[in-house]
């Protein structure tokens, strides 16, 4: 069995080579319908993956790993919860670092309220 390290490093590889291939294909659509000065930053509104594996904790049938997008002006942390199945995992769910505490689960003296005091939130809940 893949370590969840390996699992998800071949998880990314394989979604930026359809990142690639949808781009090659997003080229001549924007060039069709985006006009000047929009055309000049069309790659702005390309697909973009760019994470690496910042942690990983691992327990006997699941694992989170902690991914880091770099842009820019922040870096994007994303959580996957993976679950063993068979010889190989599944990603069961996957959180967003808060935006709003940057991960400390605060908002001055109380509890975030984007992501209730966790520093991570579901992108398919609503918190707060």
């Amino acid at each position: 069995m893949n370590t969840p390290q390996q699992f998800i490093e071949a998880f990314l590889q394989a979604k930026a080579t359809v990142y690639c291939d949808a781009n090659a294909r997003l080229g001549p659509v924007y060039r069709e319908y985006f006009g000047e000065p929009l055309l000049q930053r069309s790659d702005y509104f390309l697909l973009r993956d760019r994470q690496v594996v910042d942690e990983v904790k691992q327990s006997l049938a699941s694992a989170t790993v902690i991914t880091r997008a770099h842009f820019k002006t922040a870096d994007i942390r994303a959580r996957y919860h993976l679950s063993a199945v068979g010889d190989s995992w599944k990603i069961v769910r996957i959180d967003r670092e808060c935006f709003i505490c940057r991960g400390t689960g605060r908002s001055g003296s109380t509890a975030c309220k984007k992501c209730a005091g966790e520093g991570w939130y579901d992108t398919k809940e609503k918190a707060g």
